[in-house]
């Protein structure tokens, strides 16, 4: 845009015919494209954070699942809750390991389970499930069984 300066004529300018280009200086140019850059660095920054934490996220739900699913294998018995053990997923699940462990608790045949799923390739991840289970090869077993014992009270 030209523009003539303000309150003056062409003529009286001092050089006649001489008119004022507005606009902005390198110096500005420079400035306002550096801000540009680091706000850009910054949004990248970010980009990167929050796909990583969406892969983890991701990571999580699966390895959760996982866990959920061995430790209903050891609900069901497939898994002894005495022996436990330890292996690797089949399939799409192949990077993931898992591994069985269980305490006996005070109680006869109750055990504490837990179900330890992870990650041990690329980006670190572990889930650990525990949950209290009654040995299921003893379950409906009338011979273990204990008689309730009852009190009475008299008048």
């Amino acid at each position: 845009m030209i523009a003539r300066r303000p309150g003056r004529s062409a003529s009286s300018a001092g050089t006649p015919g001489r008119f004022v280009r507005s606009g902005l200086s390198l110096l500005e140019v420079l400035v306002a494209l550096a801000i540009f850059l680091i706000a850009l660095a910054a949004i990248a920054t970010l980009m990167d954070t929050a796909n990583t934490q969406a892969s983890d996220a991701a990571g999580t739900t699966t390895a959760t699942r996982l866990a959920q699913s061995k430790l209903a294998e050891v609900e069901a018995g497939l898994i002894g809750v005495t022996d436990g053990g330890s292996g690797t997923f089949e399939g799409d699940e192949s990077v993931w390991s898992w591994e069985v462990t269980s305490a006996a608790t005070g109680v006869i045949n109750l055990y504490d389970v837990s179900v330890r799923v992870y990650r041990p390739e690329g980006r670190p991840l572990e889930v650990t499930l525990h949950q209290t289970i009654y040995d299921p090869a003893l379950m409906n077993n009338a011979a273990t069984a204990q008689p309730p014992t009852t009190t009475t009270q008299g008048n």
